[in-house]
This record gives structure tokens, sequence and C-alpha cells, in this order.
């Protein structure tokens, strides 16, 4: 067995590796020698996870092929398509690491989103087409499902700029599709992320209904715990 490691060159791209993220700092190369030249060549991600984790991490979890960037350090932005992409491929994975972990190292890195509404600029707010200021980033996701009762699948849109997915029975899709509500609005509470739901699937509206009544905007349904 060979091995070589091609060190990067600063500004580094920023990578999901494996259920990872970090700077792509080198890369190893391995492989066989045989008569016939060289066989079984595999390349692996080494990163630099930034906070407390020390830079140098052979990620064996992906080969280089599998990992993917999300942004450079040059420019450590990613829009939301690009950011709903990355957590659906995480989803994918047989060990998804879910969009809380993946944010949190993401911000440790500097990586910021990019927004659809500008809120300000040069300090004053921006205001919409009837001359409203935009005080919140209010996105629509449209949730399709198939299945039934008991084996009940949902899914967002990548292109509605947040992703979310769950399976199983209808409490079970509920209870992770309000998980994953409440984790996108808490980690951009800052930017005043507000999200609502719809669906064009009536016979699951009540899924719906009952996400939007658990947001703080909206007034909760009178008979919400009994709707399944």
């Amino acid at each position: 067995m060979n091995s070589e490691i091609l060190k990067l060159e600063a500004p580094y791209n920023i990578i999901y590796a494996g259920g990872r993220i970090g700077r792509h700092i080198a890369t190893m190369t391995v492989w066989e020698d045989g008569e016939l030249g060289i066989f079984e060549a595999s390349q692996y991600a080494m990163i630099d996870e930034g906070g407390e984790l020390a830079a140098g991490a052979l990620v064996t979890e992906a080969s280089l092929c599998d990992c993917r960037v999300v942004c450079n350090e040059r420019d450590p932005r990613v829009d939301l398509r690009s950011l709903a992409r990355l957590v659906k491929y995480d989803f994918e994975q047989e060990e998804p690491v879910e969009f809380a972990y993946l944010w949190e190292r993401l911000s440790l890195l500097g990586v910021k989103v990019i927004w659809d509404k500008v809120r300000e600029e040069d300090g004053q707010l921006v205001k919409d087409d009837e001359g409203q200021p935009i005080d919140e980033n209010v996105y629509e996701i449209s949730i399709t499902f198939e299945g039934g009762h008991k084996h009940l699948f949902a899914s967002s849109y990548v292109s509605s700029g947040f992703y979310f997915y769950a399976r199983g029975s209808v409490e079970e899709v509920y209870k992770e599709l309000h998980y994953q509500h409440m984790i996108y609005e808490s980690m951009f509470h800052d930017d005043y992320l507000l999200i609502k739901f719809k669906t064009l699937d009536s016979w699951e509206q009540h899924i719906i209904d009952q996400l939007n009544a658990r947001n703080e905007y909206y007034e909760p349904a009178p008979d919400e715990d009994n709707i399944f």
C-alpha cells in the first residue's frame, strides 16, 4: 500500500465530508502497485474543522468524490438553495447528522447565509413593493406526502430554500417536521426567520395546519392534541 499527501493552498474550500464540516486543507491518496500499474486508488480529504478541534483530521468516512463543497473561505457565504441541497444530501446518508450540527460547524468557520430578502441597506430598512419595511425573512414551504397513515413520507423542494424530510407514521412525521421547523428557526433567530407551510395534498392538510399552529406567530388550534 502506497500513500501520498497533497497539501492544498489557502484560501480553502469549506466542505461536507462524511458528515463532517471543515476546510479542505490536504488530500491523501492511497493506492496499490501491480504488474499492470496502479490499482485500487482512493482519495480522502484532510480537514480543519475549526473551533476546539485540531486541524489535519483525515476523513475516512467518505472518499473525496463523495464530499461536497459548501463555499470557499475567501467568500464564506452560502445561498439558501445550496444549503438546502446540502441538507438533502446529508439526509441521504446512512447516518445523517442533521442541520443543527451542520450549521454549528459552519458557523464556527464563519459561514453566513445569503438571504433572498435584504432587510437593511446602508443602515436603512429596505421596503417591499407596497412600501412596507421588510422585517422578517418569511418563507412558505410546500410539503408533499406519499403513502398512508402508518407509512408516510414527507419532503419539501430544495428550491424552496429549506429542506424538510420525514418518514414513519403520521404522528412520527408530524413530530419530525415540527422538530426540523424549530431547529431552522432557532438557528436563524437573529435573522428573523419565519417558516410557514402549505401542501397540495389536501388529505394531509391537518399536518400542515398543526405545523403552522405550533408556530409562535400563529394562534394554537383548539383541538391541536387530537388531530391524529
